[in-house]
């Protein structure tokens, strides 16, 4: 009779097709792995985008890569290309909505071993009526970039209750067998029974032998040592149950040995193991557990299933919980290409949410290692003829390179300091290492990031101005594979006659590229006046000295034609009170007061009032500790009265 097996996540949307993707929150990832002391990633290299509707990538055997998108068609890439005209067609007879995480339509294509003599491929799609069909199709005679549509031979049709956990991945063993993975038949609160019922293909693994039988209905034969041949159920098709949403499984080219990935329910993800030569019979156990967890539920089930942790239940070899980057496990296969030596006999997976691992076997011992790539709507893994690795993410098809150690880029120091009159500030970056070295040379891959100026924001009125303090800067900086050394990005200055004492704008280091982080992201420049006095100010006809040369203040101006200019003091003000003009001597258009409120509130105050709405700048500087506050209004508007009572915590 059928025996359990593990469960997936699954929901109307594509998202819950491949997994729960609601993060639970603080959930742990709990495979036991300790983490990497080393923080690796994948180097990736964009080959195509807009492929938002394929959902697959596989190899016939050949250069060619094949790429399956849902809405029913089989592109071919070449030569780093995508054909104009499609392999496959079969839009007429696929079922698909058009929504991007939709999961009905054409989801698998495997390529039969002697291909390039039979030019048999097999396929597993959703029909327009909602049937689960895997069908087999034949290369187009004179052209081998072309399948004819009109081959098809259905091998299965069966009926498929819900519009997700559908027939997702097919293909051949290393016995030349073709496997086919069928979710439970789609989401459901309560998880559908089917993957513990013998009576169905929905949850299990099939293995058809479709060497035989090759022109006549149904196009396969059951092979003889199936596990499951024989009178009544379980169906003699049925290799292995259990499964909630296999929605990726890979033998290894090299020992043969099986991994299947399969989709948690709302619990965990996890991933299974056969090795080379299994019987097959294994009984994974959803809906019953749900990776090593124990969901203790047999509704729904026409008959009675066994109980948590029965021996008749394969376990997983590894699972791990969901929260904001781990949802739907996304299986791929075990390394066996040249081009990556130090990612030899891993076994590369992922996530929909867009966390990445590699999984490696000792022995009986299972250890994971957590990547810190992120690919978000992580689709497919997929290895060329060269066995070389291929990952689709959020429309876009990436090879991977390498496998690389991720470094931090930082700004060098949280501040730095230039005088006015320098001409510019220079600003360091750096590069580092997990293992805190910095500079010099072996770091891994290309790294890049943008450093831009911000104006600072806050109570301090000291602000560096774009345009009239510096000049605003926006760079990418970049650093070559193996490139360790400091970087450093240059700000102009801007000088002017003005008293303004010191002045901040701030840095921000943000889109960091390649494999690295941003570490110390923010970072401030301060711009010390190259003007700033050491004594107590001195008055002229654009400095207002108040509280006995305690203050100095200038005000700068623009009106509505662009004329712009500096503001000149009107004689006779008092010890805390000054005037400034702007248009004409008789006219003032600026009162400032500085009163001491430092028996009241420790503070110096500034008061002020203007006749005017042009656009002006005063700066207030206290000349024995260089702390400045700046008042602004804007051109057009009446400018308010200042009343600022917290200015100046300078008091003695």
């Amino acid at each position: 009779m059928a025996r359990p097996l593990a469960a997936s996540c699954g929901n109307q949307t594509f998202c819950r097709l491949l997994g729960f993707a609601v993060a639970l929150a603080g959930a742990a990832i709990a495979f036991g792995a300790p983490p990497a002391a080393r923080a690796l990633g994948f180097e990736l290299v964009e080959v195509a985008d807009g492929l938002d509707d394929v959902v697959a990538v596989t190899s016939a055997g050949d250069e060619r890569l094949f790429l399956v998108s849902k809405e029913g068609r089989v592109w071919i890439l070449d030569n780093g290309a995508i054909q104009g005209q499609p392999f496959l067609d079969i839009r007429d007879r696929v079922l698909y909505t058009g929504e991007p995480e939709s999961e009905q339509g054409l989801l698998s294509v495997a390529f039969h071993p002697d291909y390039a003599v039979n030019g048999f491929l097999y396929v597993g799609y959703v029909a327009r009526d909602g049937d689960a069909v895997l069908a087999r199709f034949s290369e187009s005679g004179p052209n081998p970039d072309q399948a004819s549509s009109g081959s098809e031979r259905v091998l299965l049709r069966f009926t498929q209750p819900g519009p997700n956990h559908n027939i997702n991945h097919l293909a051949f063993g290393p016995d030349g067998m073709l496997y086919a993975a069928s979710g439970d038949g789609g989401y459901q609160p309560e998880p559908r029974c089917t993957p513990q019922e013998g009576d169905n293909f929905l949850g299990k693994i099939l293995r058809l032998d479709v060497d035989q039988r090759v022109d006549t209905p149904p196009y396969y034969a059951v092979p003889a040592d199936n596990p499951f041949v024989g009178p009544g159920d379980p169906l003699d098709e049925i290799w292995a149950l259990g499964l909630r949403n296999p929605w990726r499984f890979s033998f290894d080219r090299q020992t043969g040995d099986l991994h299947i990935a399969d989709v948690g329910h709302r619990l965990r993800e996890e991933v299974n193991f056969l090795p080379a030569g299994s019987p097959g019979g294994q009984n994974w156990g959803f809906k019953m557990m749900e990776g090593f967890t124990c969901r203790g539920s047999a509704q729904n089930c026409t008959q009675p299933i066994p109980g948590c942790n029965d021996p008749a239940y394969t376990p997983p070899v590894i699972d791990y919980g969901h929260d904001a980057t781990h949802c739907a496990i996304i299986g791929g296969f075990v390394y066996r290409g040249n081009a990556i030596p130090q990612l030899r006999g891993a076994y590369l997976h992922g996530d929909y949410c867009g966390a990445t691992g590699l999984l490696r076997r000792s022995g009986s011992a299972w250890t994971r290692e957590e990547l810190t790539t992120r690919l978000p709507r992580l689709l497919a893994f997929g290895e060329d003829a060269n066995g070389e690795p291929w990952a689709l993410a959020q429309g876009v098809l990436y090879r991977i390179v390498d496998l690389v150690e991720e470094s931090t880029v930082s700004f060098a120091a949280p501040g730095f300091v230039a005088t006015e009159d320098a001409g510019s500030a220079t600003v360091t970056l750096r590069r580092e290492r997990a293992d805190g070295d910095a500079g010099g040379s072996g770091f891994d891959g290309a790294v890049a990031a943008t450093v831009s100026t911000v104006r600072a924001s806050g109570p301090d009125a000291g602000v560096a101005t774009a345009g009239a303090d510096y000049v605003a800067v926006v760079t990418r900086v970049e650093w070559a594979d193996g490139d360790g050394a400091d970087k450093t990005v240059e700000i102009p200055l801007l000088d002017d006659l003005l008293l303004e004492g010191s002045e901040v704008v701030d840095l921000a280091l943000d889109d960091v590229t390649g494999p690295a982080v941003a570490g110390l992201a923010t970072s401030q420049l301060r711009i010390v006046d190259d003007e700033a006095v050491t004594g107590p100010c001195v008055e002229d006809e654009e400095t207002l000295c108040l509280r006995d040369g305690r203050f100095a203040l200038s005000a700068t101006w623009r009106d509505f034609e662009g004329n712009t200019g500096n503001g000149r003091v009107v004689p006779n003000g008092t010890a805390e009170t000054g005037l400034f003009w702007f248009f004409g001597p008789l006219n003032w258009e600026l009162m400032v007061k500085v009163l001491d409120g430092c028996d009241l509130g420790g503070h110096y105050w500034v008061f002020s009032a203007a006749t005017t709405n042009v656009e002006y700048s005063l700066t207030v500087l206290d000349t024995e500790t260089g702390v400045v506050r700046r008042y602004d209004n804007p051109l057009g508007v009446a400018a308010a009265a200042i009343t600022d009572t917290a200015a100046f915590a300078t008091c003695p």
